[in-house]
């Protein structure tokens, strides 16, 4: 085969295989899927809320409001009074960082992740997977009013109580 062959070959091929061309309703089609998939990847998949854990000071109402044994979730933050003093815990589940519920309010209830599933106790240690990591506690302030401030920049360990 001459070299005129081999140009006329390649010539005759590419002119037999037209540029692609995106159509308008392929260009829309490819537009209104990524648009969907993008809204989609926004939404927790469980449609649950989710959070983080807190990283500065968070307000969690006044001790009046929190009798011995009570055990409540405020925000990303859950806030707890036992015989020993007032406590304060992540309320984000260690598993996938959905906030968790306090359901009875209680420390004897304590604490269920509507995600997944996962259980804590009223010390926010697991109790019930697929969370495998404890609630991270934090320092608690109670003011002369009464006020709670938890401060989620100083963890502390879960024996640590403020006296009321």
């Amino acid at each position: 085969m001459s070299t005129n062959d081999d140009t006329l070959l390649r010539t005759a091929s590419t002119k037999e295989r037209p540029a692609p061309t995106l159509s308008r309703r392929r260009l829309l089609t490819i537009a209104g899927t990524t648009t969907g998939l993008v809204v989609i990847g926004a939404v927790p998949a469980c449609g649950h809320p989710t959070g983080t854990a807190p990283t500065g000071p968070v307000q969690a109402g006044n001790v009046s409001a929190l009798e011995v044994g009570t055990l409540l979730v405020i925000g990303d933050v859950a806030v707890a009074r036992d015989a020993t003093g007032v406590y304060a815990m992540s309320a984000v589940c260690t598993h996938e960082s959905c906030l968790v519920d306090d359901g009875h309010k209680t420390i004897a209830a304590g604490l269920t992740c509507p995600c997944h599933g996962s259980a804590f106790d009223g010390d926010g240690q697991v109790t019930q997977g697929p969370a495998n990591r404890p609630l991270q506690h934090y320092a608690v302030a109670i003011a002369a009013n009464g006020d709670i401030t938890v401060d989620g920049s100083q963890p502390v360990a879960d024996s640590t109580r403020t006296p009321t």
